[in-house]
């Protein structure tokens, strides 16, 4: 095998292993669950840096068991990055959560995209238990087509990865199939906010609005970030698109009963994912070794070490320059 081809097979090996579950199940749950106090007009703090930081040295610590399970030391990785072609397709996803590990602004628009996508996930679950579909639910044809574009893309799972979009309609089924039995145990004001939820468009529309925002946002940090550009717009004001005729405490109410439903999905996705990584390692117990066995100190909550710090950049840079054309 020449050195061009050996340094291809290094870097086809690696995004593979990013769309793989040794990689998704602790990057995901990490997101998920550290994205519930990034909030949509809300200024970072220091909570959000401590976590940004948390996930640089998660990123690293995955990226460090991939090199110790393919026997290659960081030089030979960083030289795979830099020089090899990359044969294998990736979704700009997962240049977003390396690239994340950078920079901070991008890394916020992420969390605050994927709270605000949990929410919605979880409305829609309440939705298909209740077997209504707002018309909100339904693009108009005068929409703007970037407005739809964000719509379908929430509303449509097959614009999920393989494995996430299984995990959604496997808890939806399972939701569906305990709904009498979720019922039995709401009292008289969970089931009016419930039902309040799932009838009116208000929160769907709220949502959607914060999520197309973001959404431009994350695009524009990553095009700030790809091009060494300094952002002197000023930020936007959310529109406030609150129907007029619901009292403020009964809005407030109702989002609180959502985020609390957004946090019940949250412990079914983890279970979810789980699974999904059980059966990655017994299909294939000889493969990763390492690389599963970190993934799993991450989802105990074991203190984990970074020491791969040049590795992610070459990564983000490789990745940077497949997604720019470079």
């Amino acid at each position: 095998m020449g050195d061009d081809d050996e340094k291809g097979w290094i870097l086809d090996s690696l995004v593979n292993f990013l769309r793989g579950p040794v990689w998704n199940v602790p990057i995901l749950t990490f997101i998920e669950h550290k994205s519930l106090i990034f909030e949509a007009g809300v200024d970072e703090n220091e909570d959000h840096h401590k976590i940004h930081e948390e996930y640089k040295t998660l990123v690293d610590f995955m990226l460090g068991s991939y090199m110790e399970d393919m026997g290659i030391n960081p030089e030979q990785f960083e030289s795979a990055c830099g020089k090899a072609s990359m044969n294998t397709p990736f979704h700009q996803t997962l240049f977003e959560q390396v690239w994340a590990a950078d920079d901070f602004e991008i890394f916020k628009r992420m969390m605050i995209q994927k709270n605000i996508e949990l929410q919605l996930q979880a409305l829609e679950i309440l939705q298909q238990r209740y077997g209504i579909i707002p018309d909100s639910f339904i693009p108009a044809d005068d929409m703007p087509e970037g407005e739809q574009e964000v719509l379908e893309q929430v509303m449509n799972t097959n614009a999920m990865p393989q494995d996430e979009r299984a995990i959604l309609e496997e808890i939806k089924k399972k939701s569906l199939e305990e709904h009498d039995a979720l019922q039995a145990e709401l009292d008289a004001e969970s089931r009016d906010l419930e039902k309040a939820l799932v009838e009116s468009k208000a929160e769907k529309e709220r949502l959607e609005g914060e999520r197309a925002r973001e959404k431009e946002m994350l695009e524009k940090a990553l095009k700030m970030s790809t091009d060494a550009q300094v952002d002197s717009e000023p930020r936007e004001a959310l529109p406030n698109i609150h129907s007029n005729d619901i009292d403020p405490a009964e809005l407030k109410r109702r989002q609180e009963y959502l985020k609390g439903q957004r946090d019940k999905l949250l412990k079914l996705k983890q279970l979810e994912r789980e699974k999904q990584l059980a059966a990655y390692e017994e299909s294939a117990p000889q493969k990763r070794p390492k690389s599963s066995r970190a993934a799993r100190k991450v989802l105990a909550g074991s203190t984990i070490d970074a020491q791969t710090l040049q590795v992610r950049k070459a990564l983000a840079e490789r990745l940077k320059a497949e997604v720019i054309g470079e």
